[in-house]
Parts: C-alpha cells; sequence; structure tokens
C-alpha cells in the first residue's frame, strides 16, 4: 500500500458540465516520480438537496478522494478519473464547526 501523504495534491481548477455537474482537475505529483494528473466528477445531483455540496466543498472533497485512491491502488496511471458517491461525499466533506455562542 502506498502511503497518500507522499503526494502532493494540488486542485488546478474545474470545468461545469452541460447536465449541472463539475469535473475539477488536480495535479498530482511525488517526489522522485513523473507528475500526473486527475480528474473528479461530481454530479449535478451532489449540488441540490438538503445535504447539497458547496463548490467550495468540492475542491477538498475531491483531493480526498483522490488521496484515498492513491493510499488504496498499486498501479496507478498517468490520467486518474474518479466520480465522487454520495459516501465519499459523507466521507470525505469537511467538518462544519458548530456556530458558537456570544456571550
Amino acid at each position: 500500500m502506498k502511503e497518500a501523504s507522499k503526494f502532493n495534491v494540488r486542485y488546478v481548477g474545474f470545468e461545469s458540465l452541460a447536465d449541472g455537474a463539475r469535473r475539477l482537475n488536480y495535479a498530482v505529483t511525488a517526489q522522485g516520480a513523473l507528475a500526473r494528473t486527475a480528474s473528479i466528477h461530481i454530479p449535478s445531483s451532489a449540488f441540490a438537496g438538503a445535504g447539497r455540496v458547496t463548490f467550495q466543498e468540492s475542491a477538498t472533497i475531491g483531493c480526498e478522494k483522490i488521496r484515498s485512491e492513491l493510499e488504496n491502488q498499486r498501479d496507478l496511471q498517468n490520467s486518474m478519473t474518479f466520480t465522487v458517491t454520495p459516501e465519499d461525499i459523507e466521507q470525505f466533506r469537511p467538518r462544519r464547526r458548530a456556530a458558537g455562542k456570544r456571550p
């Protein structure tokens, strides 16, 4: 198993797709290895409804999804594409701080 912390995953931008989905693009580098690219497809349904993902959260979710895949795969390709599932959103969504009470 590869250690994901050895990889630098950097968000480089997104594309809005015709169906309302988004494709997020990342650069993946590691010391002594060739640079790779990764894309995350987030379906339009993830951006709607009560538990919807904000556009700001989507970049973090995508980054954590890539890190998880890097940890669990042995044969990585130069270009990787993944689709985010509802389970991924639940697992990788940044935890929101509880609203603090003001004295």
